[in-house]
């Protein structure tokens, strides 16, 4: 600590720096071996003595154990500690005073006295101004735990993925997986019905090849019609792809499948029960064609609008307009039958 307080002291009174010990050739020194060319790391003080001195103040050593170095750093060699074989040593003068301390307790009072002289050189002493103020206590700070939320844990939601048809296809039980099959199974038997000649045996099925292209009326205030029917809320998907092509109002909406229609014009009925079926689809598709039809809804004589009790699938099932169950629903008491003649816009539909 002193020698660096003799420097620090030296540059802050613009005194001169102390010049780097030089050895002379055959003078004992100290040396580190290859720090020079490794670097000080890992390196060890060596003894032995300067065999040349080169201008630029490097060193070449012959160490104790026969080594040498060529060309030394000055800063990798310092004096011996062993003093010279002809120099005498030197005695050790004691005040009297001190004469019954040690030698390193002298050594230690002159180091004090030196420390003390340099930092008064530099305005540090005892009484110079504390560079430092006084520490203020701090209380120390603890980690808080989280609050505890009050009430269930929230559960955590799966996410969303784009590949939800895969994800689903992957996942199907073993029911869906025949329900799929067994679908599959009546489309390739529906197929090959009608290919073998299923249209002459069967001629609905034509009926519903041809529906499937049909479109609805224009709405006035344009936009689409529904995609399920009024009465018993059945559309394509729901019937298995027996849904043939509905009756659309040109008023509103609604449309009305041809089972329910069925059921509700007498014409219809009778033809289902005597005849081909095929006067319902040629009512919805001239109708539709025409823009002809106004629906019951419209002209204010669906049974739903009915007052009293009941819901509107169940007022449609008490008049026996639903196409699923139709006049045999246990609800149906008192049917209501309206007639195709009876209607401007379809009696010149009836054959």
């Amino acid at each position: 600590v002193s020698h660096v307080l003799r420097r620090i002291g030296a540059q802050a009174l613009g005194m001169p720096a102390a010049a780097r010990w030089t050895p002379s050739e055959g003078e004992p020194l100290l040396a580190r071996f290859q720090a020079t060319a490794r670097g000080h790391v890992g390196t060890k003080w060596y003894s032995g003595k300067a065999t040349k001195i080169h201008a630029d103040s490097t060193v070449d050593v012959l160490y104790d154990d026969g080594d040498t170095e060529q060309r030394v750093h000055p800063k990798f060699v310092k004096p011996s500690k062993a003093p010279p074989a002809s120099a005498p040593p030197t005695p050790v003068s004691m005040p009297p005073a001190r004469a019954g301390l040690s030698e390193y307790e002298l050594q230690r009072e002159k180091n004090i006295a030196d420390n003390k002289a340099a930092l008064a050189a530099l305005g540090l002493g005892d009484d110079s101004p504390r560079l430092i103020g006084p520490r203020v206590h701090q209380p120390r700070q603890t980690a808080r735990k989280p609050r505890r939320e009050s009430g269930p844990p929230q559960r955590v939601q799966p996410s969303r993925s784009r590949s939800a048809p895969d994800r689903l296809s992957a996942g199907l039980e073993l029911e869906d997986v025949e329900a799929v099959e067994r679908s599959a199974r009546k489309k390739r038997q529906r197929r090959v019905f009608r290919e073998e000649g299923g249209d002459a045996a069967f001629p609905r099925t034509e009926i519903l090849v041809a529906e499937s292209r049909w479109t609805l009326p224009a709405l006035p205030g344009g936009g689409r019609h529904n995609s399920s029917c009024h009465l018993c809320t059945q559309g394509v998907a729901s019937w298995r792809g027996a849904f043939s092509g509905p009756l659309g109002c040109s008023q509103c909406p609604l449309i009305w499948c041809s089972r329910c229609l069925t059921n509700i014009y007498e014409e219809c009925h009778d033809d289902a029960a005597t005849g081909d079926n095929l006067l319902v689809h040629r009512v919805i598709e001239h109708a539709n064609e025409a823009s002809a039809f106004v629906c019951p809804m419209c002209t204010s004589t669906c049974p739903c609008l009915r007052a009293g009790c009941g819901s509107k699938i169940e007022k449609h099932k008490s008049a026996g307009w639903v196409g699923v169950t139709g006049r045999r629903d246990p609800l149906c008491r008192t049917p209501l039958v309206k007639r195709l003649k009876d209607d401007e816009a379809l009696a010149s539909l009836v054959a």
